[in-house]
């Protein structure tokens, strides 16, 4: 009986052994799809906000191939990477197949329009924009199910862990945490620059717009971007041109208050959030900033400008309105001849 019981034990021993390392890999593996979906998550976001960028500045008469370039880098990313991508869910590799067809739609009639900027041909590249804007959205909600079923398997994994139980314990308390706060950053934050992406700022503008309206607190909002970054990507390279990208984003959360929001908002345009300031001392702030960016070396590059809009809040604002006007002051600042900053309220 003592053999017996000793084999039992060992048996029993293994068993937990092997469920105690299944249920870890398995805890891994859905760990691991789940940081993949939030980057392909977050690279739709930047796909779509960049897609109605490209045809505003179009409409303008300005070019924009950079945004035009982080698109098709997106897409061919998507492409090498099929096996990553939400482990091959057919659903989510067909509509994005049909999104990169739209995309190239949307290139082609976007040169037709060049040659002839007819109201027709207005029309009709506002409208592609806008199918390209529904489907990008459908697209980015079926992605975020996708991946909210597989953080809800993590109960199955959990259940392996019950048989030993304070390891169990442990293990839950501790993978949730990391799941959560992993999933929070790669969702919230650029992963280039390390700062806030243009989803968190615009949750973070909406609460914001909130709290003044209650409250009748100053809040302002500067939008910049770096003056002619296309010649930096040109002249040296992409890789170049996203070590600037990171240098300036370095440079200019130092000489912010803690209490003021940086964010980037696509290819080379950031926003900050400056908290119970009117606009006056956030003009002053922009100016500050502008001003050590133009006397900044740049490594590799060298000596850069930036141009900048400022507004404020104003009551019955709300999340558009005050990106239309702050948009418009930055090409105030870009028709007045760059490296300035302008206001507009």
């Amino acid at each position: 009986m003592p053999t017996l019981k000793s084999s039992i034990l060992i048996i029993i021993s293994v068993c937990l052994l092997v469920l105690l390392i299944t249920g870890g890999f398995y805890t891994m593996y859905l760990t691991y799809t789940i940081k993949t979906d939030a980057e392909v998550i977050n690279k739709l976001g930047v796909i779509r906000g960049s897609v109605q960028r490209i045809v505003k500045l179009e409409l303008a008469g300005i070019e924009n191939q950079q945004g035009v370039d982080l698109i098709d880098k997106n897409f061919t990313e998507f492409h090498e990477n099929r096996v990553k991508v939400f482990d091959e869910n057919q659903e989510i590799h067909n509509s994005l197949n049909d999104l990169y067809h739209s995309w190239r739609q949307l290139k082609m009639v976007r040169e037709i329009y060049r040659d002839d900027p007819s109201p027709e041909n207005t029309n009709l590249l506002i409208g592609l924009s806008e199918e390209f804007w529904l489907k990008s959205n459908t697209l980015v909600y079926i992605s975020q199910l996708v991946s909210e079923k597989k953080v809800d398997k993590y109960e199955t994994s959990f259940f392996l862990f019950l048989i030993n139980l304070p390891i169990g314990v442990l293990s839950i308390f501790l993978i949730k945490r990391y799941v959560k706060d992993k999933l929070e950053h790669l969702v919230n934050y650029d992963p280039l620059t390390k700062i806030y992406n243009r989803r968190y700022f615009n949750e973070y503008l909406y609460n914001q717009i909130q709290k003044s309206e209650r409250y009748k607190r100053d809040m302002s909002f500067i939008f910049l971007d770096i003056d002619y970054f296309k010649k930096v990507n040109d002249n040296f390279g992409h890789d170049v041109g996203d070590s600037v990208l990171k240098e300036l984003s370095h440079l200019i959360q130092t000489n912010i208050r803690k209490s003021d929001l940086l964010a980037r908002l696509g290819g080379e345009e950031f926003g900050i959030l400056v908290a119970e300031n009117n606009v006056e001392k956030a003009y002053s702030l922009a100016e500050k900033l502008r001003k050590i960016v133009e006397a900044h070396d740049f490594r590799d590059v060298g000596k850069l400008t930036i141009s900048l809009g400022v507004t404020e809040y104003v009551p019955g604002d709300n999340v558009d309105t005050i990106y239309k006007r702050v948009d418009s002051a930055l090409y105030k600042a870009k028709n007045n001849g760059r490296n300035r900053s302008e206001i507009l309220v």
